[in-house]
């Protein structure tokens, strides 16, 4: 299977995009890290957005793949390959630590890989319903964080964890300057949407399975 050229072009545009509406060429009145954080933090949901988002919206919008999950694999190989050139360089210019900037790429690409489960057993699929579907699911699992947030404080419980909001908003918690992190809240969390992605690609190898032809006449059989 060919690398995804047209795929690679594009997800540099959405950067290239993110970057421009997010920082821009023009540097901050006083170019310190706290100056070029706000832009940084848009960014990174810039990017989340696109993954989980943008990513299955173009997949979703295509022909029926023959190779859905060896397809949807390649792409989020090289997608989150992309992330990472993007994501890492970000130490030079913010006060995250290592950790947590991990806990960040790691949080987003998690999510990533359950959205990537849908996406394949969408594209096994000629209905565009099951597409439609699909879709909204996705747009559902990028802006889960938002309706979340708004429950919690409406029921007075606690803020929920980073990892429960999604792969927008949760690494979105995650870069706020004074955000308290335990690394070991942050684990268990990344083992939950872990096993939601393990769940969503044993259901979608059930759905892609390759069916063996029926026979239409008795002399067929």
């Amino acid at each position: 299977m060919p690398p995804p050229r047209g795929l690679v072009l594009l997800a540099a545009l959405w950067i290239l995009g993110s970057w421009l509406i997010c920082i821009g060429p023009q540097a901050p009145l006083h170019p310190t890290i706290a100056g070029f954080t706000p832009g940084i933090r848009l960014m990174v949901a810039s990017l989340g957005v696109g993954l989980c988002a943008g990513w299955p919206l173009l997949r979703l919008s295509g022909p029926r793949e023959r190779w859905p999950v060896r397809r949807v694999v390649l792409d989020l190989l090289t997608l989150t390959t992309l992330a990472q050139v993007v994501l890492w360089p970000l130490r030079l210019t913010t006060a995250w630590s290592p950790a947590r900037l991990a806990m960040i790429d790691a949080l987003m690409i998690a999510w990533s890989v359950v959205v990537a489960a849908l996406v394949a057993a969408a594209l096994a699929s000629g209905s565009s319903r099951v597409r439609t579907r699909t879709m909204l699911a996705c747009l559902g699992i990028t802006g889960l964080g938002m309706p979340l947030e708004v429950a919690c404080r409406s029921a007075g419980l606690p803020e929920p964890p980073a990892w429960a909001l999604g792969p927008v908003l949760g690494p979105l918690r995650l870069t706020i300057p004074d955000a308290s992190m335990r690394f070991d809240e942050a684990l268990v969390g990344l083992g939950i949407v872990l096993c939601l992605a393990t769940l969503a690609w044993v259901w979608t190898s059930r759905v892609v399975r390759p069916r063996a032809p029926v026979a239409r006449f008795l002399a067929d059989r």
